[in-house]
């Protein structure tokens, strides 16, 4: 297994997704919003992406945890805590105490951020998105 802190190809990170169960995304947007991110995380076995993370944000105040990933043959070996070990790394050299970060986290995969100081936000506020209509 080898990490780089690059991101995947677009194509690569739609396949990865597809694998996962995660949302499809445009090529076009996927190669936007990789280019974009903060950081990234990339685990590969061979010449196959098996594990991605990211970190996005405006680099002052909000920084948002998103598509952290690994392959279901892959999962359960701790490849995700990896990722995390490295994005939690990067927020702790990159983020001051006034800083926002957040993510949100689909059950059981919440245990997981737990362990890196992510704290359930509820009753206080909840995590929404925007659907567009």
């Amino acid at each position: 297994m080898e990490m780089i802190f690059t991101a995947p190809t677009a194509q690569e990170y739609i396949a990865l997704r597809a694998r996962t169960g995660m949302s499809q995304k445009a090529i076009n947007n996927s190669e936007i919003a990789l280019r974009n991110s903060l950081f990234s995380v990339s685990l590969w076995e061979k010449e196959k992406l098996i594990g991605f993370g990211r970190v996005v944000g405006d680099r002052g105040i909000t920084f948002i945890v998103s598509d952290i990933m690994v392959d279901p043959n892959y999962q359960r070996q701790g490849f995700g805590k990896l990722i995390m070990k490295e994005i939690d790394r990067y927020l702790e050299e990159n983020t001051d105490d006034s800083a926002y970060v957040c993510l949100i986290a689909d059950k059981p995969a919440d245990k997981l951020y737990s362990q890196f100081g992510f704290v359930h936000t509820e009753p206080n506020s909840c995590g929404m998105k925007r659907i567009k209509s």
